[in-house]
């Protein structure tokens, strides 16, 4: 779950740390043009040498950039925020740059914060990625019951996130960059469903993420 280091939404920052995929799908959501970043992240330095001449080194510095741009990377399992530099360590040339935000990364974000996207980034931190098989037991549970309190497929998701049936919706976390799943997941937040990825690193994961991309557990019945 994404973890909130300090915030005050009225003056407009918050600064966290990112813990798993979900997290950085979160903040894709919520950081857009004009907001300012602030994160540590390689970046050419200027040496001074003793014939005078200067030469560039690659460092780890902390950069503040105003947005341009932010963009989920599946090469690099992150999130790339493009802007202008309008704070940085005086060695360090100004310019556009590129931060890359991936799993325990800390940033700060200033922005006027609306109500929907405080309390967006508020659910993020009662989240969990899944590290243990507890949900996707009783996922599989109910599907051998046969009792109508699990769907499972996009389209059948969909329909229940629709009637506000869906208790929480377990996702592998490989789908979780498609639009359509993308939807769904921000029908299902506003009906104050869970959202869960279920990771394939653990065999009952494994077995989930090989049979379906997308699953829920219902409040109630809906066929």
């Amino acid at each position: 779950m994404v973890k909130i280091l300090e915030s005050n939404f009225e003056k407009g920052y918050a600064k966290i740390v990112v813990n798993n995929k979900l997290d950085l799908w979160c903040l894709e959501n919520i950081i857009g043009k004009g907001d300012v970043v602030t994160a540590k992240s390689p970046r050419y330095i200027f040496v001074q040498r003793e014939e005078g001449k200067e030469k560039s080194e690659r460092k780890v510095v902390k950069l503040k950039i105003i947005v341009e741009k932010v963009e989920f990377s599946k090469s690099r399992d992150g999130l790339r925020i493009n802007g202008k530099i309008v704070e940085c360590p005086k060695d360090v040339p100004k310019g556009y740059h590129t931060i890359e935000v991936g799993l325990g990364s800390k940033i700060e974000i200033e922005k006027k914060w609306s109500e929907e996207q405080i309390k967006k980034l508020e659910r993020a931190t009662q989240r969990i990625e899944i590290s243990e098989p507890k949900l996707i037991d009783e996922f599989f549970i109910h599907l051998n019951k046969d009792d109508g309190l699990v769907v499972y497929g996009i389209e059948q998701v969909k329909a229940a996130a629709e009637m506000g049936a869906v208790k929480a919706v377990l996702i592998s976390e490989d789908k979780m960059r498609d639009k359509a799943v993308e939807e769904i997941v921000k029908k299902i937040e506003s009906k104050r469903g869970e959202i869960r990825l279920v990771s394939s690193k653990n065999l009952l994961g494994k077995k989930f993420c090989k049979m379906y991309d997308m699953a829920a557990i219902l409040r109630f019945a809906i066929s």
